[in-house]
């Protein structure tokens, strides 16, 4: 199926005298096939030109032949040749437009010309050179013009109107053609013709009725049928499609859309179109042959079963060389070395797949997989392939775009070219000014903005890559644009996007993109702060699955319904007001055709299940169940690694992390609702981010199993792992590698590991859920966040990797500092591996030293926040508070108003009371870290670990002024009218899933510490 650019990506070639484009005919070389002298090609359509004469035929061939030589860079009798050459050739030919479609391509492609760039005045003038009869010229006068204004490209220093555009066709049958494709894309580009939006169903009605016309027809509405674009208000069905490809008689055609049909999971007639009908409408001929055996490669590399089993490599292989359709063999060989495919029993080396494209004589290819190569690190001939190299190939082959792009690629690598690093600025100018270098450029500029690089010395806003993208026209580019700022905290405007502009921005775009959409509000559930009063996450389930009703494309659909079934079922969260079950979940997943992607989602989940011991139809599910998934795979292939890799790492049995948990001698774990006893897992409140949320259905990724991952190992019997044996998963041990880079150019420790992770490290406490990080500059926040996006881009990766940062709001009144949620995702079904918290408090500078400790799999100690130093910032803020309580107050009464947030209750306050009881909870939640972090102290001293690092004095303030602060708010004005308030929620708020239930009993324990038990605090001396 023809793209929905693909009347503009055809263009530098249409108006060519060759069957192939540009970009084709590097990848097909070797097919020297002319077509008749009296055709040509315009769009990818057939047109007619002017008649040969016989008595310039010979002229003809020798034009031909030296054009041929130039386009293929082969010499001719000894030399290569130029565009000047070829030029003065057609100059010679006063009967054809042949010289103004050659300029005309130079043109359009970026080409140079003499050093110098042909502009479409230049093409014009040519194609005025020689008028042609019956309106030939002005034809390949409009049509040109009409790229020029789909190009964004000036004639006589003046941008080319839509209007000027439809003016110019000549009328006939080829004029109407024209104007029908240019609506088209008029259409598909959101362009306005006569200030007006082009409509799916005015550019149904401009085709004319002819073969040509009915052709394009149907090509247009399989592209609204396929983007979900509606005629009327209607969608277009496929069988609709079909009716208007057999009007056409475009047997090849049809078989391609039913083939799109096929992989999409959309229905004909009613039911879905099975492989093995798709192999039986490719007609018996050349080109069917080689539809049918593409589509059998689609199906390998998929996974779609032909005839109930799955087609192998050798199969796909086997094939091409029995229609001799070498270059496609070549691609095909080249898949199979990137994704780990053996070919007769044999890994296919890269070696190999460059014997087989120099044998295709595919120069452009050939630098692609040598790129691929070098950007992989796989090896060629036993020797890293160099970007130095690849950028020669690039440039042998005439590939300016595809070698800028590369340079892209060593740029936000940190590639060396010629030794040196690859900065935006070289990479910017090395697009070149075409549409497709345009876009490139544009989001290459997004990709700078998002990871803080500079252009010309300054970073790159989001405001100039939005500028970008609404310049071009690429409404789809900025919508997802959107969606990288939302998922990233960053603002736009000065304020953070929410999810109505994002989707709004999606609506946009013509089409449906609602599967975009989906998948954004997918991510943003791992955002949803849990402790806010109303439920966010509950809005956005809901959300996303009405959206996704309206989905066009019936498998992605299907898929998301599964990833959005078992998100509600992890969270907890309804669908249409009712619980969804494992069973549920499982029986969706079943629904779904076979493919590797589809298996990969039921692995996910029967590991899931493995993992937590989730039962299924109340059964549980055994290991031996999820290894048996694996064999569905491609045997050895890199899924197949990858996924069983993931596996061991995430297993039970696999893990030391239990061993760790449960055995380990030398740690104290303490209750924070009984501070004074230890206990097996403790419940612990942080500063910056309580953890009520839903831990009960993510410990198992969380605690357990997204710390260690390699096999417990004991030495002189014992059964406690030794501490340098621990691993953390490979997402978070970047980050932290990530963090100690950051410091490296500092000469203090700009960013420290804080919260129970740190005190993990320091063998106070035996279990930790998250990393909590300070960052002590804003210029430190900024380049850390910026850096994160890397993981985004991992090219390495065969299991999906994300990365979701939201900002979590401060409040300078009460020196709360703000803050940013970092999760980090390995795997499909949203699996995190592990989060992250980012506060940006300047306070930690003031002893940045901090500690170093080693930990397995970092190259350099982490920095990590001391326990001595964590309570003093604990005490300065217990300080502030009790001193700050009743001022605070006053001016929420009588002064200016200011929110606290991260209150569990009162996130949004509807008035002044509302805003001091968050004020008071605010200050319980910190008075419940002081009654932790007493316990701490006091067990450490127990067990005699005490070393004197946290002082005797900290210690001390740290019990009086938790017991200052608990009497301030026991004597608080609103004390009465605020336990009233939480006592009313106590006795409504609704118990229907565990975080509510878990949220419920810790505000109780909370609220108790109004009024404590004599000597409570001191008890725990």
């Amino acid at each position: 199926m023809p793209s929905a650019q693909g009347f503009i990506l055809k263009a530098p070639t249409s108006t060519d005298f060759y069957p192939k484009s540009a970009a084709r005919a590097d990848r097909q070389t070797g097919s020297g096939r002319m077509p008749d002298c009296s055709t040509s090609t315009f769009n990818g359509k057939r047109i007619s030109s002017h008649r040969c004469h016989r008595s310039t035929v010979s002229t003809m061939d020798e034009t031909r032949r030296i054009e041929s030589a130039f386009w293929k860079k082969t010499p001719l009798q000894g030399r290569q040749i130029t565009s000047a050459d070829v030029l003065r050739a057609y100059g010679n030919d006063t009967t054809s437009l042949r010289g103004g479609f050659f300029l005309q391509r130079l043109c359009l492609q970026n080409i140079l010309h003499n050093n110098r760039k042909v502009t479409p005045d230049q093409v014009i003038q040519e194609f005025n050179r020689e008028p042609g009869r019956n309106n030939k010229c002005q034809l390949a006068i409009a049509r040109f013009k009409a790229e020029c204004c789909l190009r964004n490209l000036t004639l006589n220093g003046q941008p080319v109107r839509t209007d000027t555009v439809v003016r110019d066709f000549p009328d006939g049958p080829e004029g109407k053609l024209g104007v029908a494709h240019f609506k088209e894309q008029c259409c598909l580009k959101s362009l306005t013709l006569n200030d007006q939006q082009v409509t799916a169903a005015a550019v149904i009605e401009a085709f004319p009725d002819s073969p040509e016309g009915r052709l394009g027809l149907a090509r247009f509405k399989a592209e609204c049928c396929l983007k979900g674009l509606a005629v009327n208000g209607q969608l277009l069905t496929p069988d609709a499609v079909v009716k208007s490809y057999q009007a056409a008689k475009a047997t090849l055609e049809l078989a391609r859309f039913k083939e799109e049909c096929c992989l999409k999971g959309l229905l004909l007639n009613g039911r879905q179109i099975t492989p093995d009908t798709v192999i039986e409408n490719f007609p018996d001929d050349p080109e069917g042959k080689l539809g049918i055996m593409r589509f059998k490669e689609q199906c390998c590399l998929s996974g779609l079963p032909l005839n109930g089993q799955q087609v192998t490599p050798d199969t796909v292989a086997k094939g091409y060389l029995e229609i001799n359709a070498t270059l496609p063999l070549a691609r095909f060989k080249a898949e199979c070395c990137l994704r780990g495919l053996a070919l007769n029993g044999h890994q296919v080396t890269p070696g190999a797949v460059v014997k087989a494209y120099q044998a295709a004589r595919a120069t452009l290819e050939l630098a692609r997989f040598k790129a691929e190569c070098c950007l992989k690190s796989l090896p060629l001939n036993g020797q890293r392939v160099t970007p130095d190299t690849v950028v020669k190939d690039f440039q042998a082959a005439r590939a300016p775009l595809a070698l800028a792009r590369f340079k892209q690629q060593c740029c936000l690598m940190g590639l060396t070219l010629n030794g040196r690093q690859v900065t935006a600025d070289e990479v910017v100018m090395e697009f070149p000014d075409s549409p497709d270098g345009q876009l490139a450029t544009a989001r290459f500029k997004a990709e700078c903005c998002l990871r803080g690089l500079p252009l010309n010395g300054r970073q790159v806003t989001p405001e100039a890559v939005i500028q970008d993208y609404e310049s071009g026209n690429w409404l789809l580019e900025r919508a997802i644009f959107y969606s990288l700022l939302a998922l990233n905290a960053r603002k736009l405007h000065g304020n953070y996007l929410d999810n109505q502009h994002v989707l709004a921005a999606f609506d946009a775009v013509p089409g449906n993109h609602s599967s975009g959409q989906t998948r954004y509000l997918i991510k943003k559930l791992k955002q949803s702060h849990k402790c806010d009063e109303t439920s966010e996450a509950q809005d956005i389930m809901q959300k996303a699955w009405q959206i996704l009703n309206s989905a066009p494309v019936k498998d992605e659909q299907q898929r998301l319904q599964c990833i959005l079934k078992f998100m509600a079922m992890q969270n907890e969260l309804t669908i249409d007001h009712q619980r969804v079950s494992a069973q549920q979940v499982s029986q969706s997943i079943k629904t779904l055709k076979r493919s590797f992607q589809n298996a990969r989602l039921h692995f996910f989940f029967l590991a899931y299940c493995y993992v937590r011991s989730q039962p299924v139809d109340g059964r549980q599910i055994h290991r031996h169940q999820v290894l048996e998934c694996l064999h569905s795979f491609h045997k050895r292939s890199n899924w197949q690694r990858a996924l069983a890799r993931w596996f061991e790492q995430y297993s039970p049995e696999a893990n030391i992390m239990d061993n760790l948990l449960f055995k380990r001698t030398n740690t104290v774990e303490v209750s924070v609702a009984s501070p004074g006893k230890e206990c097996q897992r403790p419940y612990q409140v942080r500063e910056y981010r309580d953890e009520t949320e839903n831990t009960c259905t993510t410990r198992a990724v969380t605690a357990s199993a997204a710390q260690t991952l390699e096999p417990p190992l004991t030495t002189g019997g014992s059964d406690v792992p030794d501490k340098s044996t621990r691993q953390l998963t490979p997402l978070t041990l970047k980050v932290l590698e990530i963090i100690q880079e950051i410091n490296g150019s500092y000469n203090d420790p700009a960013i420290l590991i804080t919260g129970s992770y740190a005190r993990f490290l320091q063998n106070l406490c035996s279990v930790f859920n998250d990393i909590d990080i300070i960052c002590t500059t804003e210029k430190s926040t900024r380049t850390l966040l910026a850096k994160l996006q890397t993981l985004n881009t991992d090219r390495d990766s065969d299991i999906p990797k994300s990365i979701i940062i939201s900002p979590v709001p401060g409040c300078p009144a009460i020196q709360l500092p703000s803050a940013y949620n970092i999760d980090l995702e390995d795997g499909d079904l949203a699996t995190r591996a592990l989060g992250f918290q980012v506060s940006v408090d300047a306070r930690a500078a003031q002893n940045a030293t901090g500690l170093a400790v080693e930990v397995p799999g970092v190259a350099r100690p982490v920095c990590c926040l001391s326990f001595a130093e964590e309570t003093r910032l604990l005490n300065d803020t217990l300080e502030y508070l009790a001193e700050n309580l009743d001022p605070l107050t006053k001016q929420l009464q009588n002064g200016p108003v200011f929110d606290v947030p991260r209150t569990l209750l009162f996130n949004s306050p509807q008035n002044t009371d509302e805003r001091i009881y968050g004020l008071l909870l605010r200050c319980l939640l910190t008075l419940n870290k002081a009654r932790q972090f007493i316990a701490l102290h006091s067990a450490e001293g127990r067990s005699g670990k005490n070393d004197g690092s946290t002082t005797e004095l900290e210690q001390q303030r740290l019990h009086a002024l938790a017991e200052h602060l608990q009497m301030k708010l026991t004597g608080h004005v609103c004390c009465h009218a605020f336990e009233q308030r939480v006592n009313g929620w106590l006795l409504t708020a609704p118990q229907v899933n565990g975080y509510q239930i878990k949220r419920k009993a810790f505000i109780t324990t909370l609220l108790e510490m109004m009024h404590p038990e004599e000597d409570r605090i001191n008890s725990a001396r």
